[in-house]
């Protein structure tokens, strides 16, 4: 073998090592003795929401007997929508007021139903990604309640109602009625023993309220809180975040890329933020309005633990709000730090306005409970008040009154009040008993 052979076979050997040896490196993956994860060390936070997920009854109402009972347990509300989510509907129509046969508000509260309502108008377009229909066009509505009655459960399938409540509207879809059958079987039956019942009143000739016959009692919370992270909410208000300038001002902080403008209130743990660019709006359909929203919050971890639901949309403005709720029932704060409110322009977000906290960890040692008065009382205080319209209201409700406070070590916890409420149009305000010093009668939207 002459050199110049052997040189060519060392060189060949050398460049064979050196590809095996960069293979091994590139699909080198090490044996790692079994880890098991533990929340104590390691938390992985899930802020997506879909549309089960923010878009939920509120309440639950049971007539039967002559009687009214009501929930807003969210274990039962809960079950309840896992079943009829898993109802297959079909034939899906608008059912005329006429063939009825009896008044609007005498057919939504019939005896032998339960009514599964919701805060407020849902179209269809977009709950229908919650219910299982089967029908391949749908006609275009939206609804805030829906009915089961006893009554209607004949044949193989039988009706299910959607209701819209103001537009005096009635939808249709037909289910099996084996399913329906065993619906009633597990939650209107025993539902008097089970529930605290109502009296119901009449508002208008158009709107019945219920109220509960007896005085609630109710948990006083108070929560330590916890913050969510601006830099976050300013990457996704800003479209080049790097060039936004940050100036203190008198309540906290101000950023701003010289047509966009956030506000951050560090006194009531608040954003503000407004894009006078956009303020033109394009109207698109309620659905797209209400599934956009989720989505926007859902980009940049928005939802706060979950604990934001679905409150009110105005299609001519553009507008959704999205309310606090804690153990089933909605929260208020006169500052606007229970609600996530969003206008739309044109192309992007117009407005958006929320809290920047999220409530961490309640103190069990400060909970007590508060003995709220029975409805009775309420309509008897709201019918006594000249400043109020009775016949304007259009929703009664318990919630809880949000204040923020310091402990003994400078932590910023909030207090949940419980506290009766009644609604006029989109706002909502405290019933004035004697001992709330005559109440707040500013708007809580």
């Amino acid at each position: 073998m002459n050199f110049e052979r052997a040189k060519s076979i060392i060189l060949i050997v050398l460049v064979g090592t050196s590809i095996f040896l960069t293979w091994s490196i590139w699909t080198y993956e090490p044996e790692y003795d079994p880890f098991e994860q533990s929340s104590e060390f390691i938390k992985i936070k899930s802020d997506v929401q879909i549309v089960s997920d923010v878009i939920k009854p509120v309440s639950i109402l049971f007539h039967g007997n002559g009687q009214h009972f009501q929930t807003s347990n969210l274990v039962e509300i809960s079950e309840m929508e896992k079943e009829f989510s898993q109802w297959r509907f079909s034939g899906i129509e608008e059912v005329s007021v006429k063939r009825l046969q009896r008044k609007f508000d005498d057919f939504v509260h019939e005896d032998g139903s339960i009514e599964i309502e919701f805060s407020d108008d849902i179209p269809i377009a977009l709950y229908k990604t919650v219910l299982n229909i089967r029908d391949k066009e749908v006609p275009g509505f939206s609804f805030d309640r829906i009915i089961i009655k006893q009554k209607d459960i004949v044949g193989n399938e039988s009706a299910v109602y959607f209701v819209s409540y103001d537009q005096e509207k009635v939808y249709q879809g037909m289910v099996d009625s084996k399913k329906l059958r065993n619906f009633m079987d597990s939650f209107y039956t025993g539902s008097y023993d089970e529930h605290p019942e109502y009296t119901a009143e009449t508002i208008n000739s158009k709107r019945t309220l219920f109220v509960p016959e007896n005085p609630v009692e109710i948990n006083r919370l108070e929560y330590y809180i916890d913050y969510l992270d601006i830099g976050n909410l300013k990457n996704a208000l800003f479209n080049f975040p790097k060039f936004v300038r940050q100036e203190s001002v008198s309540v906290g902080e101000e950023y701003t890329d010289g047509t966009r403008l956030m506000t951050v209130n560090k006194e009531n743990y608040l954003i503000s933020y407004i894009n006078p660019a956009q303020k033109s709006k394009l109207f698109g359909s309620s659905s797209d309005l209400l599934q956009k929203s989720i989505d926007f919050i859902n980009d940049h971890a928005g939802w706060e633990n979950n604990n934001y639901r679905f409150a009110y949309m105005s299609e001519n403005e553009q507008r959704v709000v999205f309310r606090l709720f804690v153990n089933g029932y909605p929260a208020f704060n006169e500052s606007g730090m229970t609600e996530i409110e969003q206008i739309w322009g044109k192309e992007e977000i117009y407005s958006y306005d929320r809290p920047y906290f999220s409530l961490d960890s309640v103190l069990p040692s400060e909970e007590s409970v508060k003995t709220l008065q029975s409805g009775r009382e309420v309509l008897n205080q709201l019918k006594s008040k000249d400043n109020i319209d009775f016949k304007s209201v259009e929703d009664i409700s318990i919630g809880y009154k949000l204040n923020k406070s310091l402990d003994s070590k400078l932590v910023t916890l909030v207090t949940l009040e419980p506290t009766w409420y009644y609604r006029i149009g989109d706002k909502w305000f405290i019933v004035p008993f004697e001992e709330d010093s005559g109440g707040d009668q500013s708007g809580l939207e």
